[in-house]
C-alpha cells in the first residue's frame, strides 16, 4: 500500500548512489523510500537541534520537500521549499543539490496547481539564471519531462566521440533512434549495460539506430581529474562494459547532456522515424519495457 504512494522513478532516485551523501541524507532517503515521511522529518529536526543549519541539513530538507510533494502534502512541501529559498537565495557551488531540489519541487507544485505551461515558464526562468552544468541539466530534465515527448529531438554535438563514428540525428531521419545517456562511474548505468546490449543485438538488424552520450565531470573517484584522464577512463569503461555495442558511437559533450537534461543517469530517449521524441525517461528501464517501446515505434509505417 505504501509503495503506491511513491512512483518507481522516485524510489530509484532514492537509492541512486550519492558518494557525498552523509548519514542524515541516507537515513532520510531510506525512510522516504518506505513511505515514512514522519520519521524523516523527525530525523531532520533532531539533526538541526544538534548541528544547526549546514549543507547536510539543507540536502535532507530537499529530500523532505520531494517526499512531501510525492505524497501530495503540498502545503508541507511549500514550507520546505520556502525554507530552502531563505537559506539558499542564489546558486552556490556547495549547495547545488538542495538548491536544485527547491526548484524541482516548486515546479511540480506549480504544475499541479496552475498547469504544465506555468511550470515550464517557471523552469525556463530558472534556467536562464543557472550556470553550473549539473543545475542546468537538472532544470532541463524537469522541462523535458513536461514537454519533450512529441517534440523534435534536440541535435547532438558529435565533435568528440569514442567507439564508432557518430552522425547527426538529421542524417538518421527515417530510422528509429534510441539514445542512452550515461556516466562512466554510474552504478545504474553499469547494471543497465547487459540488458541494453541484448536489446541492441535484438534490434540492430531491424533498422534501429543506437547512440550513446556522456560528459566530463572533472573528477575520478572523488578526486580532480584532467580531461585526458577522464576521457581515458571513459574509453576503458566503454570497452569493458559496453563491448557488445558494436557499431555504436559514444558522444562526449557537456552541452548535449545538459540539453537532454541528464542529471540522473542512465537517461533514455527514443526518437521515431520522423525525428520526434516518443519516450523520455531519466531512469533505468527493464529489458521488457524497452523492447515494448521500440516495437511500438518500429511497427509504425515509414
Amino acid at each position: 500500500m505504501i509503495r503506491k504512494l511513491i512512483p518507481s522513478f522516485f524510489i530509484l532516485t532514492l537509492f541512486a548512489a550519492h558518494a557525498d551523501a552523509g548519514e542524515l541524507v541516507r537515513s532520510v532517503r531510506y525512510k522516504l523510500s518506505a513511505g515514512d515521511l514522519a520519521s524523516g522529518i523527525a530525523a531532520v529536526e533532531d539533526y538541526k537541534r544538534a548541528s544547526g543549519v549546514d549543507a547536510e541539513y539543507l540536502d535532507a530538507v530537499g529530500w523532505l520537500a520531494r517526499g512531501a510533494e510525492m505524497q501530495r502534502r503540498n502545503e508541507l512541501a511549500k514550507e520546505y521549499v520556502a525554507e530552502l529559498r531563505r537559506e539558499i537565495p542564489a546558486e552556490k557551488p556547495e549547495l547545488l543539490t538542495p538548491f536544485g531540489a527547491a526548484i524541482e519541487v516548486e515546479a511540480k507544485l506549480i504544475a499541479s496547481q496552475t498547469g504544465r505551461g506555468a511550470a515550464i515558464r517557471y523552469l525556463e526562468g530558472e534556467l536562464a539564471h543557472a550556470s553550473a552544468p549539473s543545475l542546468r541539466a537538472r532544470i532541463n530534465k524537469n522541462i523535458n519531462m513536461l514537454s519533450l515527448e512529441g517534440q523534435p529531438a534536440p541535435p547532438l554535438d558529435t565533435g568528440k566521440v569514442i567507439g564508432a563514428p557518430a552522425t547527426s540525428l538529421a542524417s538518421l531521419r527515417g530510422r528509429p533512434v534510441l539514445m542512452f545517456f550515461f556516466a562512466q562511474g554510474c552504478g545504474d548505468c553499469k547494471a543497465q549495460a547487459p540488458s541494453l546490449t541484448r536489446v541492441w543485438q535484438k534490434y540492430k538488424s531491424s533498422g534501429l539506430a543506437l547512440v550513446t552520450a556522456t560528459r566530463l565531470y572533472g573528477s575520478l573517484d572523488d578526486k580532480p581529474a584532467t580531461p585526458e584522464e577522464e576521457t581515458a577512463r571513459i574509453e576503458t569503461v566503454w570497452k569493458d562494459l559496453y563491448a557488445g555495442l558494436d557499431g555504436v558511437p559514444a558522444v562526449i559533450d557537456t552541452e548535449t547532456m545538459v540539453r537532454y537534461g541528464v542529471s540522473a543517469t542512465p537517461t533514455f530517449v527514443l526518437v521515431d522515424r520522423k525525428g520526434i521524441v516518443r519516450l523520455y525517461t531519466p531512469t533505468r528501464l527493464s529489458e521488457a519495457e524497452l523492447s515494448r517501446r521500440i516495437d511500438e515505434v518500429l511497427a509504425e509505417a515509414p
